[in-house]
């Protein structure tokens, strides 16, 4: 994972590179930790740009400095992963790789090129021949990528990874690869942005770009995705078949799911553990305190965030199958207090022991770490030779106050939702990863994160999904799958992986992977969820028998429960909010009372 930014302006002292430092340098710096650079480029005779990269070392001999510069003056800042769809030597590190691929600077054939990356990117590549400068995000808009267009009373351009909180700055839209051409663009006659979208893009769904960006429809990007959604509706005969199914998916009962699953199954499992596979190879072979060694380490280099739940559990089984077994796999998980209660309470109903009254007794046995734990217990009795770290991340609600002040409400920016609120600071204490394991402290040296974002949005396991089932039949369900796959693009990775790579780890999503996501839409929807079965079987079906085969039992039936309601972070908040509103906390100086050992806000 990089930090990369980019910002020129067009008055002769704006941006001279000392007003980069500061909070903005830091959370830049955090996303990259190993090699950091920066430059000012002539942009044209009156204009230069501060090109500035922090890099993480994931691919390649050693880490590459950024900006990347040829010798023709081209630069390159390139945060990003090339999984598959091109093949890097291995003796380059893919920011090379890609460097050389963009040279030409022809727009034909930087399409192709994207176009046919397998893996999540953001990129910032400015073309010294042409005075052309290219920036985007890949077609799930995984990578975050931040812009502030200029205007004639704020005469600058600004792209980075992450910035401090700023109402102006917003995510770049996720549609395709955009261009500026610095040899005729200026203030004075109306500064514009040249899209060049995605090839599978409506007309309907760029309706909500930035006033200042033309869409060239005659060229369009083409991406790895290899099939769209399969929009079959389930015969009489197989409407029979659905309905006579067990209501459980007890092992008893699993032959019969198999037999109206057939091959799905297998072919599910072969596609996620290549995508799993992918992410394992493109780590280096040791972990971040052990970086610059010349040997494989055994400490852990990837961790799964785990709440025990279906994503997460079969990500972390799989995994195994891909690791050498003398390493050992970090399952962070992360609760917040359950409930504050007090020796001497009138209720009696405290379980603290040998404490003085008012003395707080902290509880985090919250839905996801009793599941987590249950999970992890399976874990090893299913792979007894892997040396698996349940790490337990307790987060008081006076270390949620001062983090989110600090520095989660700068990275959750420029989203400001309560739900965004939640999710962000729960996923910024998991990624951490500080915390304890087998009864002592610990601190996860990982270097890649596996996370479950995107299964939901394909397999159905929102409750949206049922209800919309409910409402509308079939055809209903489907249409939301078909709405909830077309934009996740536009949903909340950016936000994600400033998060989690604030750590200097990498965040990868294998259920977004390219080739999973193609097999998933081939699927005819009635394998990927069947609301014909209650909660716990029902949604997400093909993934669920999947892990049930695989021995997870105890995670192929768990409900979905989010992370805000699993780690009990939303309970430590005004209960009378909803997710949608905005978050006060996030903008605002933070001004709490003290209330036993959480705050009341």
């Amino acid at each position: 994972m990089c930090g990369i930014c980019f910002m020129c302006g067009w008055e002769p002292s704006a941006l001279h590179p000392d007003q980069q430092e500061g909070l903005s340098c830091k959370l830049l710096s955090c996303r990259g930790p190993d090699v950091h650079m920066k430059d000012v480029i002539a942009v044209t005779e009156k204009i230069s740009g501060v090109f500035e990269g922090h890099v993480l070392w994931l691919q390649g001999p050693q880490p590459t400095p950024q900006p990347l510069l040829d010798s023709r003056g081209s630069a390159l800042l390139w945060n990003g992963d090339i999984l598959a769809g091109h093949e890097v030597p291995s003796d380059k590190s893919d920011t090379q790789y890609v460097a050389e691929q963009l040279a030409s600077g022809q727009t034909e054939e930087i399409l192709s090129f994207l176009g046919g990356i397998k893996g999540p990117w953001a990129l910032i590549f400015f073309h010294r021949p042409t005075n052309k400068l290219y920036f985007g995000r890949d077609v799930f808009g995984r990578h975050s990528l931040l812009w502030r267009l200029p205007s004639p009373q704020h005469p600058y351009l600004h792209l980075t990874s992450v910035w401090q909180q700023c109402a102006a700055m917003q995510e770049v839209p996720a549609y395709g690869l955009y261009s500026i051409d610095f040899s005729s663009v200026s203030l004075d006659e109306g500064f514009k942005v040249n899209l060049l979208p995605w090839v599978h893009l409506s007309e309907q769904s760029m309706s909500l770009l930035h006033p200042v960006v033309e869409v060239e429809r005659h060229v369009r990007l083409g991406s790895c995705l290899e099939h769209s959604l399969n929009m079959t509706l389930p015969s009489t005969a197989i409407l029979e078949q659905l309905g006579s199914l067990p209501n459980t998916l007890e092992h008893h009962n699993l032959q019969a799911f198999c037999g109206v699953l057939g091959d799905s199954i297998e072919q599910l499992l072969n596609v996620l553990t290549q995508a799993v596979q992918r992410r394992v190879d493109k780590c280096p072979p040791c972990c971040q305190q052990c970086t610059g060694s010349p040997s494989h380490c055994r400490h852990p280099r990837i961790a799964v965030l785990f709440s025990g739940g279906l994503d997460s559990a079969v990500l972390a089984l799989l995994l195994d199958s891909c690791l050498p077994t003398e390493e050992s796999i970090d399952l962070l998980n992360v609760a917040f207090p359950n409930r504050v209660c007090f020796s001497g309470n009138a209720g009696g109903k405290s379980k603290a022991k040998h404490k003085p009254d008012n003395t707080p007794a902290m509880n985090f046995e919250v839905p996801d770490r009793i599941a987590g734990r249950e999970c992890w217990q399976q874990l090893q009795q299913l792979r007894p030779h892997r040396d698996w770290n349940f790490v337990e991340i307790d987060v008081t609600g006076d270390e949620l106050s001062l983090e989110r002040e600090r520095v989660i409400r700068h990275l959750v920016a420029p989203l400001t939702s309560v739900l965004d609120d939640s999710i962000g600071c729960a996923l910024w204490f998991a990624g951490r990863g500080q915390g304890s394991a087998k009864g002592h402290p610990y601190v996860s040296p990982s270097r890649v994160l596996l996370c479950g974002q995107g299964a939901d949005e394909q397999l159905g396991g929102y409750s949206r999904h049922r209800g919309r089932y409910k409402a509308g039949g079939w055809s209903a369900l489907l249409q939301e799958i078909e709405m909830e796959v077309a934009r996740i693009h536009t949903r909340n990775l950016g936000r994600d992986n400033r998060i989690l790579a604030h750590h200097g780890r990498a965040p990868r999503f294998p259920y977004l992977d390219e080739d999973v996501v193609s097999t998933l839409n081939t699927l005819p929807v009635w394998l990927k969820a069947n609301m014909l079965l209650g909660r716990g079987t029902g949604e997400k079906l093909v993934l669920r028998v999947a892990a049930a085969t695989l021995g997870l039992t105890k995670a192929a039936s768990l409900p979905k429960k989010a992370i805000q309601f699993g780690s009990k972070i939303a309970k430590l908040e005004d209960q009378k909010e909803k997710g949608s509103d905005q978050c006060l906390r996030l903008s605002c100086d933070l001004r709490p009372r003290r209330g036993a050992d959480f705050f009341v806000w």
